[in-house]
């Protein structure tokens, strides 16, 4: 089993950024805060030193080849693995603490995993 990713859970990314997330699905809530479901971790940006965004615990230090360097943070892609195959809202399945998916960025590509479910209550499979 594993735990549920809700609103205000972290997502990282392979080049140390750290996102919380803003949006869950309120039909089903763990402590007030909505389930995450698949799609909703998609097109997120993790922010850079010198353009932060809402939400962002530490910047994405992901940076082009050129000289100099410029900043181009990570942008989630799908989730690849973690869906739930028993707990589902809406007909899109619920995302685990074990998802994860590739990242797009000026720098190459890049990966992110769930850092914090946001709760340890609720449990699925």
């Amino acid at each position: 089993m594993s735990l549920v990713v809700v609103k205000g859970a972290v997502i990282k990314c392979s080049h140390g950024g750290q996102l919380k997330l803003s949006t869950g699905d309120t039909r089903l809530t763990v402590d007030g805060n909505g389930a995450v479901t698949f799609g909703m971790e998609a097109g997120l940006s993790f922010g850079s030193p010198t353009k932060p965004v809402a939400g962002m615990l530490a910047p994405c230090s992901a940076q082009t080849p050129s000289t100099p360097p410029v900043f181009v943070p990570c942008v989630t892609t799908p989730a690849v693995a973690g869906q739930a195959v028993k707990l589902a809202l809406g007909g899109k399945p619920a995302l685990l603490d074990k998802a994860k998916g590739t990242t797009v960025s000026g720098a190459g590509p890049g990966t992110w995993s769930v850092a914090k479910a946001g709760q340890t209550k609720l449990e699925s499979s």
